[in-house]
């Protein structure tokens, strides 16, 4: 475990037989990341601990460099008719918009939508 060795660098210096016991601990303790994720965590450690850090701390750390997606999803509509429905409201709607674009005249639905969504005007 090269990064215990890094850290008896940066920080106070261990004995053999203490960084022996730390091996043993910190693999205990950290079983569940892989090389990268230990490395990846042994990294902000140092950057960001005045003290040697604890199993506790890498293991936030590694849950602070892991990244989160936040999956976003639109639910299907009920039914084949309620997707009729939709294409058609929104093929009236862009020719709305084309039209705007073109008069310059702001459609009615758009104002509604507005107001919907609270951005009144």
């Amino acid at each position: 475990m090269g990064e215990l060795a890094k850290f008896s660098l940066v920080y106070q210096r261990r004995s053999s037989a203490a960084l022996q016991a730390l091996v043993e601990i910190w693999s205990e303790d950290l079983a569940e990341l892989n090389d990268e994720a230990l490395i990846q965590a042994c990294a902000l450690a140092r950057k960001k601990c005045k003290f040697w850090p604890t199993p506790a701390e890498l293991l936030e750390f590694h849950e602070q460099a892991t990244p989160t997606y936040n999956i976003t999803f639109i639910p299907l509509p009920e039914s084949p008719k309620d997707v009729e429905v939709m294409a058609q409201r929104n093929a009236g709607r862009a020719r709305d918009i084309l039209r705007a674009l073109k008069t310059g005249e702001r459609p009615d639905w758009i104002g509604a939508l507005d107001r919907q969504r609270g951005r009144v005007q």
